[in-house]
């Protein structure tokens, strides 16, 4: 569930930039590529997104 409620927040988020960004079609790309990076890299290192227990993050 977690994962499902930071997609939709992160989806916002990156909507939100594209739109403050119309005009520059060379920042849109940039923030969206720095987005994506940053919410893959979420995905893998924190254990709430993960889906895993917390004893799991010792290992």
């Amino acid at each position: 569930m977690a994962k499902i409620a930071f997609t939709l927040v992160w989806g916002v988020v990156l909507v939100a930039a594209n739109r403050a960004l119309q005009d520059t079609t060379w920042a849109q790309y940039l923030v969206t590529f720095l987005l994506g990076g940053i919410y893959a890299l979420a995905l893998s290192k924190v254990t709430i997104l993960r889906g895993g227990n917390i004893s799991e993050e010792s290992k």
